[in-house]
């Protein structure tokens, strides 16, 4: 799977596209208000990411979604909870997370924590859904707790045009350390005991002639040494405690 930060215009065309689908099929679906202009501000002003299956999949193969903004940069969506005791820049708040691939959500909210660290954010805010649908519980379990009363959304809608209510919710301190810990601890999968990142870099490939020259380096060295003592206690597959 790839995580693109998204920055062309068509880019951010398909993601609003994507948004609305995900949005309508939603259950209890929901829609953005047609006086509204906060969502249009995200997606034209904030930091869009999306996630693919493959690094070929073309911009339109998107899985899921979601946009970051710093206060430096856009408004608070609400104005509570006060974080006014923060540099803007360092709080971060989070919404129109979206997916349209089963489980896709699940790997962009630890995506996500992984970008909020490398961002140095010192607040997350994000404003969740509750009524119809409450989305709070999956939030909970990152970390985030309730910054205030719940609201009445007036940006968004449902599908016959009833009443959005919604949850504001916050993440500092030691739990958003945890939660941007566990976000790398994510990205740097563990496989056979070893933590692999993998790097889209491209080097020129190794010269034949050096890497023969290693090879021979290395056998020469391993038929110099003595032959290996017996097994003892202090040796597990082959490997000895040294």
């Amino acid at each position: 799977m790839e995580l693109r930060q998204l920055t062309a215009e068509n880019e951010r065309r398909i993601f609003a596209k994507c948004l609305e689908e995900a949005r309508a099929t939603r259950k209890s679906g929901f829609r953005e208000c047609a006086r509204s202009q906060l969502g249009r501000a995200h997606l034209a002003l904030g930091n869009l990411y999306a996630l693919y299956e493959c690094e070929t999949d073309p911009p339109e193969r998107m899985l899921a979604g979601f946009i970051l903004h710093d206060l430096a940069t856009l408004p608070q969506s609400y104005p509570k909870p006060d974080v006014s005791h923060l540099p803007p820049h360092s709080v971060l708040e989070g919404g129109e997370l979206w997916s349209l691939s089963p489980g896709a959500g699940r790997v962009a909210r630890y995506v996500g924590a992984a970008v909020a660290g490398l961002l140095q954010a010192k607040a997350i805010l994000l404003y969740s859904l509750l009524k119809p649908i409450d989305l709070t519980a999956s939030y909970a379990q990152l970390g985030f707790v309730n910054a205030c009363e719940p609201v009445i959304w007036p940006y968004v809608e449902t599908l016959d045009g009833g009443e959005v209510w919604i949850q504001p919710l916050i993440l500092e301190g030691a739990r958003l350390e945890a939660y941007i810990r566990a976000g790398f601890e994510y990205l740097f999968r563990v496989s056979d005991e070893r933590r692999v990142l993998k790097l889209n870099v491209d080097f020129p490939a190794r010269p034949e002639g050096t890497a023969r020259r290693t090879e021979n380096v290395i056998k020469a060295s391993s038929e110099s040494r003595p032959a290996a003592a017996p097994e003892t206690g202090n040796q597990h597959n082959g490997n000895a405690s040294v």
